[in-house]
């Protein structure tokens, strides 16, 4: 495992990360089971009511939550600096997403767009104190590309939330909705394309090389690839030129290529050459976002020549699934099986300082979230995302496709509880032993 130029001295408490990482899953579930007692017709449109709660569940209620708790553990090891307000800030941060994503997911679900104005209202409020304490750090010239990539990551996060609680509002009747061509699809491009998929570059620059043992990221081109994406998402909401906006497209999705190719060819530079389940995670997300920049500059310059507007839809939705289940969470789940293992050894390791002999006593990375339990979580989110891609196509699907996606959130909770109660009863023997 490479660790040069991470920062030990700063690891925020293990407690702060795990907060959101156990939450995660249980917004998965939510959507799981939403989509189980919803309409067969959910996958009719990507702006059914069932569709667009499970949407947001799964992009703000897993995605963002994990996301957030990875950026408290990430940004002060890589930038070494704590965030500003620690655990306070973290709890606040916490509980104001959960209750906001609950709120708009029910204002969608139940068509009761009141509640969306309270939702708008404890998002911006979470976003904001998380952007705030974040900028002091990312203001200063710290880090290296990762943070590079991270800084345009938290301006398109600025921007997602911006555009997402202006059409709340505008839902709850509070204000106008913006003034932007494809105003919802604009919304989804800065959250997956730019928020999702520039904060998985720059996490990807540190724990592919850590975690797998490959060479590193180029600094040009890890540089290189989040400036030509979030330019050519800037350009894409800014100008509409028809000219302009097809070469930003092209310029998005060829950025979009060349990282996943990239990072499948330094996945097979891997020193380690053991079977790992957390790399055919990263494969399976970045096949899957390669299909996505396929998709999205196909549907881009067609004009419809398809048989149906209904296939067009459909093949809309399935983008928007490939780059939801197939790429974000699919490296997600792969990172919380070494990033949940790592820390708690980590956090152990650092409690047994004043008695080295507890050392051996510790239980090792592949205890903590076992391989056999990591192979079912890679096996029942394959068969999840092969039966919602089923599911736009058929309605028979629906329904397993509710089951699955339930059954790899659950497993994943099970995992997870499992490691942090290992985690917490080791610990407490390290104490009670005087470590």
């Amino acid at each position: 495992m490479k660790m040069q130029g991470l920062s030990l001295e700063t690891i925020p408490p293990i407690h702060i990360p795990f907060r959101f990482f156990l939450t995660a899953p249980w917004m998965g579930i939510v959507a799981g089971l939403a989509l189980l007692l919803g309409s067969d017709q959910a996958f009719s449109s990507q702006w059914t009511p069932e569709l667009r709660a499970v949407t947001h569940l799964l992009t703000l209620g897993f995605m963002a939550m994990v996301m957030l708790g990875a950026m408290f553990q990430l940004v002060p090891v890589i930038s070494g600096h704590l965030i500003p307000g620690g655990t306070k800030v973290a709890g606040l941060v916490h509980v104001l997403l959960s209750v906001g994503v609950l709120l708009l997911v029910a204002g969608f679900y139940w068509q009761a767009y009141a509640l969306m104005g309270w939702a708008a209202l404890l998002l911006l409020l979470a976003f904001a104190v998380f952007l705030l304490a974040l900028a002091t750090l990312l203001r200063h010239r710290i880090g290296g590309d990762s943070i590079f990539s991270i800084r345009f990551a938290a301006l398109a996060l600025l921007t997602t939330v911006g555009l997402g609680l202006w059409l709340s509002a505008s839902y709850a009747g509070l204000t106008t909705p913006p003034a932007l061509a494809n105003k919802a699809t604009v919304h989804m491009a800065w959250g997956i394309g730019g928020w999702v998929l520039l904060l998985v570059m720059g996490a990807s620059y540190q724990v592919i090389p850590m975690f797998h043992v490959t060479p590193s990221y180029p600094s040009l081109l890890a540089r290189g690839l989040p400036t030509t994406v979030f330019v050519s998402l800037l350009t894409l909401t800014l100008v509409q030129l028809p000219e302009v906006q097809a070469l930003a497209v092209l310029a998005f999705c060829a950025a979009a290529m060349t990282y996943a190719i990239f990072s499948i060819h330094l996945l097979g530079q891997r020193k380690r050459k053991l079977a790992d389940i957390t790399a055919r995670f990263w494969r399976l997300s970045l096949v899957c976002l390669l299909l996505s920049a396929l998709l999205a500059t196909g549907l881009y310059f067609t004009d419809d020549p398809l048989p149906s507007p209904g296939i067009r839809h459909q093949l809309q939705v399935v983008l928007g699934t490939l780059m939801i289940y197939g790429f974000a969470i699919s490296v997600i789940m792969g990172m919380l099986q070494k990033i949940v293992p790592f820390l708690s050894y980590l956090h152990l390791q650092r409690s047994c300082l004043s008695n080295f002999a507890l050392l051996k006593t510790l239980p090792h990375m592949g205890e903590i979230i076992p391989a056999s339990r990591s192979r079912w979580q890679f096996n029942l989110h394959i068969a999840a995302l092969l039966t919602l891609l089923a599911g736009i196509t058929t309605d028979q699907a629906t329904t397993p496709a509710a089951i699955l996606v339930t059954a790899d959130f659950a497993w994943l909770s099970f995992s997870l509880i499992s490691a942090t109660a290992l985690y917490h009863n080791t610990a407490q023997r390290i104490t009670s032993s005087g470590g």
